[in-house]
């Protein structure tokens, strides 16, 4: 399907990319992602408040919703042009509450302070794709750490795992191969695999994100 600029998408447009997403269309519910990333973020940010912002990282929660949108969309029906906005936010409603009950049984010396909103995913873009000219443009771009977000929803569990250890997280590679019963270098090659196919997928994301103004 062709890419359409978010900033143009009407009702009839998004009515359209929510069927062809509920019908097992990828690339139309990357879109969808793209167009409401700033609204979710924000709404999460609202549900974090200032009880869990030290504990909760907004963009932790949105990357859960996103990997559970790619599950589950097949279950969606749409109800009117906001009801994939709504969709999306009952599904961060559960990650959310989800996290905090983890976070309440946890003593507070134990629990790690969250970095800055988005900081881990930009710093990524500016690490693993400061070559490649894709990538490296939209990193200028305000959405970029939304879109590389929705590219990792997209991967595989496994290469997501990897993707978040090692470059999000930057754990030693070989904790990372430790834990999940591989060799270093197959860790490694699984990770450089993972960064082609998000290379791939930011490239399309350049292609429908709202130029920066």
């Amino acid at each position: 399907m062709s890419a359409v600029n978010p900033k143009m998408l009407d009702a009839a447009t998004i009515e359209g990319l929510c069927r062809q997403a509920a019908g097992g269309n990828g690339d139309a519910l990357e879109q969808l992602l793209c167009h409401y990333h700033r609204r979710l973020i924000g709404f999460v940010r609202r549900k974090i408040g200032v009880q869990w912002q030290a504990r909760i990282d907004a963009e932790d929660v949105v990357q859960e919703a996103y990997v559970a949108a790619f599950e589950s969309i097949s279950g969606f029906n749409y109800g009117g042009e906001d009801s994939f906005y709504h969709w999306m936010t009952r599904i961060i409603d559960h990650r959310f509450y989800s996290q905090v009950r983890q976070l309440s049984t946890q003593k507070r010396s134990t629990a790690r302070e969250v970095t800055p909103a988005g900081s881990s995913y930009n710093a990524m873009l500016e690490r693993c794709f400061r070559d490649s000219t894709t990538p490296s443009r939209l990193a200028q771009h305000e959405d970029a750490a939304g879109a590389l977000m929705n590219c990792i929803a997209r991967l595989p569990e496994e290469y997501r795992e990897v993707v978040q250890r090692v470059y999000l997280d930057q754990e030693p590679m070989s904790r990372v191969a430790a834990d999940l019963k591989r060799t270093e270098d197959a860790v490694r090659r699984m990770a450089g695999r993972a960064l082609e196919r998000l290379e791939a997928c930011m490239g399309r994301a350049s292609q429908y994100l709202s130029r920066p103004s």
